[in-house]
Order: structure tokens, then sequence, then C-alpha cells
């Protein structure tokens, strides 16, 4: 085989056959779930994610607690005075 068929993509089936089709339909399976399985590699885990928002929520909920503490303490000392 020649560069030149190389090329022109000689060294695979140009037909429009059901054969040729049905192994390009496969390969391309194959392709795509390679493709798939990677980018679930390099994607963060939901369970991750979900502990993250959930880890923000219960910050929220302390320091807004804290803040309506500090507020009332403050409240307490200003009506002493």
């Amino acid at each position: 085989m020649t560069q030149g068929e190389r090329q022109n993509y000689q060294w695979r089936p140009n037909t429009n056959d059901s054969t040729t089709n049905l192994r390009y339909d496969l390969e391309m399976d194959k392709w795509m779930t390679a493709y798939k399985n990677n980018e679930r590699k390099h994607r963060p885990s939901s369970f991750k994610a979900d502990l993250g928002v959930i880890g923000l929520f219960v910050q929220l909920v302390f320091s807004l607690l804290t803040l309506v503490v500090l507020g009332l303490i403050q409240f307490a000392k200003w009506m002493r005075s």
C-alpha cells in the first residue's frame, strides 16, 4: 500500500453497503463508550458535590444562628444601659 492510498483512505472500505455501515456503527459505539468512560472518570462524583452543598447549608444555618444570638446579646446589653 502506498502513501497516496493511505491518504485517500483506501485502506478502509468506502462502500455504502450494510456490512460496512454495521462495522462503522460498531466502531463508533466503541469510541463513544470509551469517550463516556473517560469523561466519567474526570468528572467530580455527584456524592462529593452533594456533600459540599450540604456542608454549605449547615454552615449557613450555624452562621445565622450565631448572628441571631450575638444580636440578642447586644440587644440585651443595650436594654440594660
